[in-house]
């Protein structure tokens, strides 16, 4: 019988893989899009986070939050960074879908200047993805 490396090493690659890094929620609240995104926009200031972005005609809106209380021993690193992409867009039915997409950043200050490497989200930006959600999504 022939071993099978590549085989082992498919199984070995997905067992240890990280997984999902991004938070992803969704909902269909009972506003259309434009005020589901102007609700999101409301929002975005009193969680911390400034806009980056903002789509008016496919209704996205981006923000980010820098987290300068996480710490490591690693002299390249400078701090994380927290980012929500939110896209609110009809659906099919006749309903809106709202989609919050949230993630963390890693930046680290390298020789080619500051890199960003995306990490699990942080639980400050689950906690601000739901609360976007909850005020926003609702039916």
């Amino acid at each position: 019988m022939r071993p099978y490396p590549i085989l082992g090493m498919l199984l070995l690659t997905s067992a240890c893989g990280s997984g999902s890094f991004p938070t992803v929620l969704t909902a269909s609240p009972a506003t259309n899009p434009a005020d589901a995104t102007a609700c999101v926009r409301d929002k975005l200031k009193p969680l911390g986070y400034q806009q980056t972005a903002y789509d008016e005609t496919d209704y996205r809106v981006t923000a980010r939050k820098v987290d300068n209380s996480v710490h490591r021993a690693d002299p390249q690193y400078r701090r994380n960074v927290d980012r929500l992409e939110v896209q609110a867009a009809p659906g099919a039915d006749g309903k809106t879908s709202l989609t919050v997409t949230g993630r963390t950043f890693a930046e680290f200050e390298t020789q080619r200047g500051p890199t960003e490497v995306e990490e699990r989200a942080s639980a400050d930006v689950k906690r601000s993805a739901q609360a976007i959600l909850d005020t926003c999504g609702r039916p």
